[in-house]
């Protein structure tokens, strides 16, 4: 993977190495940052399962390692020619699919946020609520049933029945430097994010008890499932 920097030329490589036979370097990272000429400045290593780092070019002894250790000074701050540009967090006992913390916090239906979210948003799948609760067979039911509903949404949509579908937060572009597509997000006249501002106006009409007050053009994906 190449990260390029269009205004200074600068790139970042990364090389996300194969799994060897014995699983010595599963998980292994290298690379490094280098100017417009090809000049490496900096070296960088790491497992994606535990920890990335970025050591200046020239320094320290060897090839640096995915496991290096950083080293400290006497105030026992990192020295200066190494960078922590990240590492793992402790996993909770019993945590599932060796989620983070944070990754579980992400799906939290948290009742303070329900009104201002769409329809659209993960959190209120009720099938996957359904499974962390550990009721693995209705969550496979419901499951199966948001599955029928969509397969049933887009059959209507290609016979007509309903409107095709149209992105709502996103525009299709095309960037200037790269050539490459990408979604850019919608903004109303003002320069405002559309999907802020209409989560806004929906998010204070519920607090104020309107409870009628819907998205617009946001279409339930969930069914009457929720």
């Amino acid at each position: 993977m190449v990260v390029t920097n269009h205004r200074t030329g600068e790139t970042c490589t990364l090389t996300f190495k194969p799994r060897g036979w014995r699983g010595g370097n599963a998980c292994e990272i290298k690379g490094n940052v280098a100017d417009k000429a090809g000049k490496v400045h900096w070296d960088i290593a790491g497992k994606w399962s535990s920890q990335l780092v970025a050591r200046r070019a020239g320094a320290g002894h060897g090839e640096l390692e995915p496991d290096d250790k950083l080293p400290t000074t006497g105030t026992g701050e990192v020295a200066p020619e190494y960078i922590r540009l990240w590492q793992n967090s402790v996993k909770p006992a019993g945590t599932p699919f060796n989620l983070t913390p944070y990754a579980i916090t992400l799906n939290d239906d948290n009742p303070k946020i329900r009104a201002w979210l769409p329809p659209t948003d993960c959190r209120l799948r009720p099938d996957q609520h359904a499974f962390e609760q550990g009721h693995f067979e209705r969550a496979n039911e419901l499951k199966n049933d948001l599955e029928n509903h969509q397969r049933t949404t887009r059959k209507a949509r290609e016979t007509g029945e309903l409107p095709p579908h149209e992105p709502r937060w996103f525009a299709r572009k095309r960037d200037k430097d790269t050539g490459e597509g990408y979604w850019e997000p919608a903004r109303e006249a003002s320069g405002l994010l559309e999907y802020w501002e209409e989560r806004r106006r929906v998010g204070e009409a519920r607090k104020e008890g309107r409870k009628e007050v819907e998205w617009s053009k946001v279409d339930p994906i969930y069914g009457d499932f929720q």
